[in-house]
């Protein structure tokens, strides 16, 4: 599980069930498995409802992550 946060203010947004070992390019909104803070969808753009952040892309069933946008920790499933 990974826990992705803000870029910017280090705030928490949302666990996610990462499966292989890539890195983060999109984020499957059905692996989304608890959401701290609700992020702010306007229009494509996904911002951190704190700073105002854009960190992803809203693409329909997925979110395309944008690297300089987010961080994020824990471990991924091979």
């Amino acid at each position: 599980m990974l826990t992705i946060k803000c870029a910017y203010c280090k705030t928490k947004l949302y666990k996610y069930h990462k499966i292989g070992k890539g890195r983060v390019l999109r984020c499957h909104k059905k692996r989304v498995t608890r959401v701290y803070e609700r992020p702010l969808v306007d229009g494509k753009d996904v911002h951190c409802p704190k700073c105002k952040n854009i960190f992803a892309l809203d693409q329909g069933n997925y979110y395309e992550m944008i690297r300089e946008g987010f961080t994020y920790t824990g471990t991924k499933d091979p």
